[in-house]
């Protein structure tokens, strides 16, 4: 172990001569701020201590989780010419660094990024460098006499914050600005809001699919969720854009017989498009369903919504979706769910066929920060955002670029 202590005019300066002096694995265990030179207590200078230490360990990384899938877009870094006409310069997939990441191990391919709680159980000094990246984040937003963050970037994290955006999101955006800047406490409220926009778009972006194109190899849309999210008329809204627009044969299948409602809610719809609905208890129901559907171009299956932390459901909804037909299978979100309880149901679904997160009720709430967790945190795509009841109009595909203004408040 080798402690070090730096003394420097501004905390990020002092950020990255650690980091020069110690290695990606420094550990911050006490920051202040100093006063220095001066005469008989005159003309004093402030500075900032910082003491740290660096734990060497083999195959480690600090890198944030969300960097190391950036790692694999090699082909997304901007050419040196670029670079020097850019006045917002970002050194995107090769080298960054986090100072307030928790350790993860690199293995030999890229890795989706995983909820920071299982990682957390693996090694408790994840719990010390946690507090470590809390008290320095606490000590940048909040030292007023230092000015260490500039007034427009507070107001943007801030504004972050109270969207419900993840601490470490925070953290990952102030660190990539620490990185690409020697100091951020001169920076313009123009190359400020620039670089706020370009990292929380590319975020998003890479969650987002190319294409929500139905294949025309694919044969089911599987719709799950828990109860409440509105699968049923979301349901209804994929299949009139596929009868009406692409001019496909649709079927609907439902599994949800808890809920009278909700089939004679389905019956409604499948009546309006003039689609034929199989209602199904059992597997064996299901394939009989399914053969004698064989015909449809497409089959919409909608699923009993119950709660699926429990392990009994999630099996009993895996007997539905093992069937031979090749199927996108969608897990449906109320925005309107606090996001450590979408926690526990993504972290259950994580490693499921589930592949495409539909995100429902944006038109009932205000903040919009899950979204972003969502983005930074799993591998599922974000599919589409439904922003109120009517059918079919209120579905879209997902636009970075308008999700932002929303969550910088700039939605008007």
């Amino acid at each position: 172990m080798k402690t070090k202590k730096i003394v420097a005019d501004s905390m990020p300066l002092a950020l990255k001569m650690v980091r020069q002096e110690l290695g990606d694995n420094a550990i911050i265990v006490n920051t202040r701020a100093i006063k220095t030179g001066g005469l008989f207590g005159f003309f004093t200078k402030q500075k900032y201590e910082v003491t740290a230490y660096s734990i060497e360990k083999d195959g480690a990384s600090t890198e944030p989780k969300f960097s190391l899938e950036l790692k694999a877009k090699s082909g997304n870094q901007k050419p040196k010419s670029e670079e020097k006409n850019n006045p917002v310069f970002h050194k995107k997939p090769q080298d960054l660094y986090h100072y307030y990441s928790q350790p993860a191990a690199v293995t030999e391919k890229p890795v989706s990024p995983l909820p920071s709680e299982s990682l957390a159980k693996e090694n408790p000094l994840l719990d010390e460098l946690a507090s470590m990246r809390k008290m320095m984040m606490t000590f940048m937003m909040n030292d007023s006499q230092g000015n260490t963050m500039p007034n427009k970037l507070f107001k943007y994290i801030s504004r972050l914050k109270k969207q419900g955006v993840d601490e470490e999101i925070v953290e990952y955006i102030v660190s990539s600005m620490l990185k690409n800047y020697e100091s951020i406490s001169d920076l313009t409220d123009e190359v400020i809001e620039k670089e706020i926009t370009y990292l929380v778009k590319e975020i998003i972006e890479k969650r987002v699919p190319k294409s929500n194109m139905v294949k025309e190899s694919t044969r089911m849309i599987n719709v799950i969720g828990p109860t409440g999210v509105g699968k049923t008329t979301t349901i209804a809204k994929l299949a009139t854009e596929q009868v009406l627009k692409q001019k496909r044969r649709v079927a609907m299948i439902t599994t949800d017989v808890y809920r009278i409602a909700a089939v004679e809610q389905l019956k409604t719809y499948a009546g309006i498009l003039n689609v034929p609905l199989e209602v199904v208890r059992t597997k064996d129901e299901l394939e009989k369903a399914l053969t004698k559907l064989a015909h449809y171009d497409l089959i919409y299956m909608d699923t009993t919504g119950r709660n699926y932390k429990e392990v009994q459901y999630r099996e009993s909804i895996n007997e539905f979706l093992n069937h031979p037909h090749e199927s996108d299978n969608y897990l449906v979100l109320s925005l309107t769910t606090k996001f450590e309880d979408m926690q526990i149901l993504l972290n259950e679904f994580v490693k499921s066929p589930v592949q495409k997160l539909i995100l429902t009720k944006f038109d009932e709430t205000t903040s919009y920060g899950s979204i972003l967790n969502i983005a930074y945190k799993y591998p599922f795509q974000l599919a589409y955002i439904t922003n109120g009841q009517s059918v079919p109009e209120d579905i879209t595909t997902i636009d970075a670029a308008l999700l932002l203004r929303y969550l910088l408040g700039k939605e008007k």
